[in-house]
């Protein structure tokens, strides 16, 4: 049994689910398995370190400097620079930026992937799984069927030690799973609509709202429908009258739940429309800070380091919170040469994947929208995880679908004379 779980397809879908981070620690501390994200990471720099040593096929591809640039040179400089600057001891620096690590994923999922040979559908349903047990995790902790951590001796942040009382039942448990599978079932939804998916489709949806609560997510979401069946309207009226009367029958049920969640999207709205630009006051001592500095990046602080950012500017001061002015404040001047070589470098992958199901579409969308959201979503620090993964799908599949053209070249070759391997050198 034993040696069935570890087979690759298993293990596959072991890190699929793992990369999830559905049992690691939230930010708010409330739900989540303390120190298992850094033994993950941990792992991670092993088994990429592992491969390197023993698997030649990882020098071969420009993708691999990427994501070595991404989720290796970035960090640490990002610590060297805090130091120089805060005189922060050099490992609090890596664990505050700890989180871009997530990015070497891409290894053991290319290895793994080459080992197994799955179609588009089977990771499709691995990350369907993987999307599921979050939510169905997420849930848990919502209706207490899993009682939140109790008492923590890290130092939080003010925003997530529960002070919000406009969302007491939030938890951020597998966001970016859940939207890459939200965005997955809807274009498999456009040639076919099912009744089964529809229901997924709502249960993630109902997720995002009773315990994601994330206002920015919401209105992506509704974009991306837009623009998944912009060219088939009779398909989005279909889902969208099919949607409308479950909910509506729902609604019948239990009038009292919708009340009070109408209720609940009022608070949101006016707490998002007349709240405090903390964004704003972010963005402008960002903007001071870094010209005082002569446009040398800083770094980043940790909290676990003499109170972090909130000592020095104050309580609300979140490089997370500003998109790519988070990057400009830890890397100064350097800060366009970064984001070109990460915005154009990702588009370079997904365009070498000239076949696109439903997942690499996802894939694909997800950033598009990341680009555009780049004053507010900062995925170039902190989602690794999914692109980690998603360049290692978009790369196997590439070369699977440029042997699939040219019959003389492999994916999976034994044996080549020189000549045969510089020609079999992944993209």
């Amino acid at each position: 049994m034993f040696k069935q779980l570890l087979a690759y397809r298993n293990l596959l879908l072991i890190l699929f689910v793992l990369n999830s981070a559905c049992f690691f620690l939230t930010d708010d501390k409330k739900a989540g398995i303390p120190y298992l994200r850094e033994l993950w990471l941990l792992g991670l720099l092993g088994a990429s370190g592992a491969l390197f040593l023993v698997w030649k096929r990882i020098y071969q591809s420009k993708t691999s400097l990427w994501i070595i640039f991404m989720g290796l040179a970035l960090p640490v400089v990002s610590a060297i620079m805090a130091e120089l600057n805060f005189d922060q001891p050099f490992i609090y620096g890596l664990l505050e930026e700890r989180r871009s690590f997530a990015y070497l994923v891409f290894f053991p999922a290319l290895f793994l992937m080459i080992k197994t040979a799955p179609t588009q559908k089977h990771l499709e349903n691995f990350f369907l799984y993987s999307g599921l047990t979050c939510a169905f995790i997420g849930y848990c902790y919502f209706f207490k069927i899993i009682p939140e951590n109790a008492s923590l001796s890290f130092t939080m942040d003010a925003k997530d030690a529960g002070d919000a009382l406009l969302r007491p039942d939030r938890y951020r448990i597998g966001s970016s799973y859940v939207t890459i599978c939200a965005f997955m079932l809807m274009y498999s939804m456009k040639e076919r609509i099912s009744l089964p998916k529809v229901f997924a489709l709502l249960f993630f949806a109902s997720y995002l709202w009773l315990v994601l609560q994330t206002r920015q997510t919401m209105i992506i979401w509704c974009l991306a429908g837009l623009w998944i069946f912009r060219d088939r309207i009779d398909s989005l009226l279909k889902l969208g009258l099919l949607a409308a009367t479950i909910l509506v029958v729902s609604f019948f049920m239990f009038p009292e739940f919708y009340y009070a969640q109408f209720d609940k999207f009022q608070a949101l709205l006016d707490e998002a429309t007349t709240g405090p630009g903390v964004r704003d006051n972010t963005t402008a001592i960002i903007i001071g800070a870094v010209a005082d500095n002569m446009y040398i990046g800083m770094g980043s602080l940790s909290l676990q380091w003499k109170g972090g950012f909130g000592a020095l500017y104050n309580p609300h001061f979140y490089l997370s919170d500003v998109g790519i002015f988070g990057v400009y404040y830890r890397y100064g001047f350097l800060t366009p040469l970064i984001a070109l070589i990460f915005y154009f470098g990702y588009l370079r992958i997904m365009k070498r994947c000239p076949e696109k199901g439903p997942l690499l579409s996802a894939f694909q969308l997800i950033f598009w929208f990341q680009m555009l959201n780049m004053f507010l979503s900062n995925s170039l620090m902190y989602g690794g995880d999914i692109l980690g993964i998603g360049a290692a799908c978009f790369l196997y599949y590439s070369r699977a679908y440029a042997a699939q053209a040219s019959p003389t070249r492999e994916i999976r070759g034994t044996r080549h004379d020189p000549i045969q391997y510089r020609n079999h050198q992944l993209e």
